[in-house]
C-alpha cells in the first residue's frame, strides 16, 4: 500500500482529480510522440534520420537513442522519457508544422482514447 503526504486542500477527491490530470497530460505527451513518429514515417524518414534532423548538434547515435527513449519504455523506470517543449518545437520545425497545431491534434487523440467506448 502506498502512502502519500497529505497537503492542505488535497482531500481524496482533489487527489483523484490531480491523478486524472497527470494521467491525461501523460496521454497527450504519448499521443504527441506517436503523431510526430507517424508524420516522420509518412515523409519517408527512418527513426535515426528523423532524430538526426531534430538533434543535429548531437552525434547520430545519441540523437537516435534520445528519440528511441521518447518512443519506448525505459528498462529502469518502465516509462518513456518525457518530451521537453524545446524538443517538441524542434520536431515541429523539422516536420514543417506548427507546434500548437500538433499539440491540438495530439490532445484530441488523447481525449478520444481516454473516453469509454
Amino acid at each position: 500500500r502506498k502512502f502519500f503526504p497529505v497537503r492542505r486542500g488535497c482531500d481524496p477527491p482533489n487527489l483523484q482529480r490531480m491523478w486524472r490530470m497527470d494521467e491525461f497530460s501523460s496521454l497527450i505527451e504519448r499521443s504527441f510522440v506517436s503523431l510526430v513518429d507517424e508524420r516522420a514515417d509518412a515523409r519517408g524518414w527512418g527513426k535515426g534520420e528523423f532524430a538526426q534532423k531534430v538533434w543535429s548538434r548531437d552525434n547520430p547515435k545519441s540523437a537516435a537513442t534520445k528519440w528511441a527513449a521518447m518512443r519506448s519504455r525505459s528498462s529502469n523506470t518502465g516509462k518513456p522519457q518525457g518530451v521537453l517543449i524545446s524538443d517538441a518545437q524542434r520536431m515541429a520545425d523539422v516536420l514543417g508544422e506548427d507546434l500548437t497545431y500538433l499539440l491540438a491534434v495530439a490532445k484530441e487523440k488523447a481525449r478520444k482514447s481516454s473516453q469509454p467506448s
